[in-house]
């Protein structure tokens, strides 16, 4: 199962906060139904690729609409076709 570890920045706000526009995407991303894991630099999201990328395209709409004039979105997908990976068992084999 595809995980996608996605971080977008706005730039060119009146503001250095950029808590806003997290929140957007956020609301975005839950409105999607997919499986999410939110960390202090980016978030983390579970399930069908085409999806995800669908979810991304949503979030930068909704940024540019709460004033954004540039977005820098650095994103990292993990696609395994051997066997099926979840978020939580990524983290388990880490932690154990």
């Amino acid at each position: 199962m595809p995980i996608v570890d996605i971080s977008v920045v706005p730039i060119g706000t009146k503001t250095p906060s950029v808590s806003k526009f997290v929140r957007a995407a956020v609301a975005v991303i839950k409105k999607s139904g997919l499986k999410f894991q939110l960390s202090s630099m980016g978030t983390a999201i579970e399930g069908d690729l085409d999806k995800i990328f669908q979810t991304v395209q949503e979030i930068h709409k909704v940024c540019f609409a709460q004033g954004a004039k540039r977005l820098l979105t650095t994103i990292k997908i993990d696609d395994r076709k051997d066997k099926k990976q979840t978020m939580a068992d990524k983290i388990k084999a880490v932690l154990g």
